[in-house]
């Protein structure tokens, strides 16, 4: 198995600071990917900012980090043909590039170079939409790469 990632070297300043990411949407420091219209959204296409780096969104601290969910995987190997992209099979590289700060288990790396880390200090309109998530009846779930990943958070 082989994966390739496109860019230079991370050397920009803005790739290291909290929000440079700002800085470096629309600029050429981006692959100006959007996403396809978005019905609910107008049929807007969306910006998806991904750095002209390995680590792509990852690297300039925009990115929320979740590796999806492992039946996402296993379909691709058991009904799109790609042999080698189940979940069981990808979860050591996950674990192995994993840098996670407050969680270690079978799900969460802490040795990787992949930072991973919880906001401490949400701000308070993210903490009114998890709680009114919660008040209508979706669970909380404080670690959305664990075993289940349904709920808010």
């Amino acid at each position: 198995m082989l994966l390739l990632e496109a860019g230079g070297r991370d050397w920009h300043p803005y790739v290291h600071m909290p929000f440079g990411f700002a800085k470096m949407t629309g600029s050429g420091m981006t692959w100006g990917y959007k996403t396809e219209p978005q019905r609910y959204a107008g049929n807007r296409r969306i910006p998806y900012a991904q750095a002209r780096v390995p680590g792509s969104g990852s690297s300039i601290n925009a990115e929320v980090f979740s590796r999806g969910v492992p039946s996402d995987y296993d379909r691709w190997t058991n009904e799109e043909g790609c042999p080698g992209w189940a979940f069981e099979g990808l979860k050591l590289y996950f674990l192995r590039s994993g840098g996670n700060t407050a969680l270690s288990d079978a799900w969460h790396g802490t040795d990787g170079p992949l930072g991973v880390s919880n906001n401490a200090n949400p701000q308070p309109m993210t903490r009114a939409s998890v709680m009114a998530c919660q008040q209508y009846g979706i669970p909380y779930n404080h670690d959305f790469n664990g075993a289940r990943q349904a709920g808010t958070g």
